[in-house]
């Protein structure tokens, strides 16, 4: 049920070292028979306890702890709480829910019209490649916006035994995590070949993601983390702009950087439901909908769009979702061992219903059979639920209206 298409990204930098940044979180109980399966026999109950229940017992079945639960529906903020001394709004690394947030900043744009999904990447990126050096691969440059927004940009997922991105392990071999940036990254990056041509498949990639990032600041002339701050999370009503996470972020740029608490990532979620989102009109608005030629695979079940997973449903309506997970093992760190594994997951369903999770020592990196339960657990709580708040607590977390303008 976890990610079928890219196997999880999992790599082996060498022995003494092992990380991730895994995100498609392909699950099968993204499904119109599950849901329908799990409704007929579902009791009456308040989102609180349902959705409390169906965390609480899954990590102490998993021995999870640390973690965290926020539940919306109709974009009100409907529960949300924290375990093992994680608070209900505190700050946490998203990890591969950040694309999400990149891919609408690049929507951003598109609808600013200073770039189009059709865009190579090479015009774009001009000044990137004059700092670092021009790529190996003269294929790169003709990757378009939308292929690396939708992962079928041809760059491969795996650098040896590394698939986040080349160079890694020998930064933090240098620097201590919070110290390094994805700028040490570059030259590697540069020197990739491509796996394929441009538009030839799907392949899940970090790098293609730290591309946009770059393409975001060449076309604002800003630094990622403002301009996206500005274009998207602050019209999402988040009142207090979230930053990069203070260890990992510098690294995981807008692949992974970004830190939020779950309230404020269901508050940015709302930018994601097409019909209403500001960010969404006219050309992003279908990009994000529109599944051809988007597929992960033969199957045609599941498409990567824009940042976030779609799920098609018979009804004519769709679920989006995805999950972040960091696993980092490094002996031969600067500083000191690094022993990191963390995870997020994040819904919304068609019906309206969205929520985030977080959980730290599991993660969709390997842990197949714990994500199949929450994500079941998760589901099924959802269907229980028949008693919904009046109460919207998106303002008690620090999250406002969505803004209205573009």
């Amino acid at each position: 049920m976890i990610n079928v298409a890219m196997a999880q990204i999992r790599f082996l930098m060498q022995a003494a070292v092992v990380g991730t940044l895994a995100g498609a979180g392909i699950c099968a109980v993204q499904s119109d028979g599950i849901a329908a399966q799990l409704a007929t026999s579902a009791p009456h109950r308040d989102v609180a306890s349902a959705f409390d229940e169906a965390m609480s017992g899954w990590m102490a079945k998993y021995g999870v702890q640390r973690g965290s639960i926020a539940v919306m529906r109709n974009d009100r903020l409907a529960f949300a709480v924290g375990y093992g001394g994680r608070g209900a709004n505190e700050r946490i690394p998203v990890w591969s829910l950040s694309k999400a947030i990149t891919a609408l900043c690049i929507a951003n744009l598109v609808n600013d019209g200073k770039l189009r999904f059709d865009d190579p990447i090479g015009p774009l990126l001009s000044p990137v490649f004059q700092r670092f050096e021009q790529p190996a691969d003269e294929r790169l440059g003709r990757i378009t916006v939308g292929q690396l927004l939708s992962h079928r940009s041809g760059i491969p997922r795996a650098f040896g035994r590394n698939s986040f991105a080349p160079g890694v392990a020998e930064a933090l071999q240098r620097y201590e995590p919070r110290q390094a940036s994805v700028d040490m990254l570059m030259p590697e990056i540069m020197k990739l070949s491509l796996a394929r041509p441009p538009g030839e498949g799907y392949e899940y990639s970090n790098v293609g993601y730290i591309l946009l990032g770059k393409i975001v600041e060449t076309a604002t002339g800003k630094r990622y983390e403002s301009a996206c701050g500005e274009r998207v999370l602050a019209k999402a009503g988040i009142k207090e702009i979230p930053s990069f996470d203070k260890s990992w972020g510098g690294l995981t740029y807008s692949a992974g950087g970004w830190a939020m608490s779950g309230p404020e990532y269901l508050g940015f979620a709302r930018l994601l439901r097409a019909k209403q989102s500001p960010l969404l009109v006219k050309d992003t608005r279908s990009f994000l909908e529109t599944t051809d030629s988007k597929w992960i695979n033969d199957r045609h079940v599941i498409a990567s769009t824009l940042g976030i997973n779609v799920r098609p449903l018979r009804s004519g309506l769709y679920n989006l979702f995805h999950m972040g997970a960091w696993t980092w093992h490094q002996d031969n760190a600067a500083g000191g061992a690094i022993n990191e594994k963390r995870g997020t997951y994040f819904v919304l369903t068609g019906d309206g219903v969205g929520w985030f999770a977080s959980f730290d020592g599991v993660n969709s990196d390997g842990d197949t059979q714990a994500m199949t339960d929450l994500d079941a657990a998760l589901f099924r709580a959802h269907n229980e639920v028949s008693v919904w708040p009046d109460r919207d607590q998106f303002a008690a977390m620090g999250v406002g209206r969505v803004s209205k303008g573009r």
